[in-house]
């Protein structure tokens, strides 16, 4: 084979390589972008969840504190 033509092949060889990759990195790019949004997306719902968790902690302490007091000025008065 002449010298030209192996560069030639070679040439056009490495370009549909090059074409090839770029077609994969893209579709690890995609990839890439759509799990990170996931993640995000993820994130938020796990913080909201803690928030909303909070929320219910605060006001099961202050449902058992009302009680508690309530049930021991009761006893209070059922000792007297």
């Amino acid at each position: 084979m002449e010298a030209k033509a192996v560069r030639f092949i070679y040439s056009r060889r490495c370009k549909e390589i090059r074409a090839q990759l770029v077609e994969q990195f893209k579709c690890l790019d995609q990839q890439c972008e759509l799990r990170v949004q996931l993640l995000q997306d993820l994130q938020d719902f796990f913080r909201k969840k803690a928030e909303v968790e909070m929320d219910y902690s605060r006001n099961l302490e202050k449902l058992s504190e009302r009680f508690l007091t309530k049930t021991r000025s009761t006893k209070d008065h059922q000792l007297k």
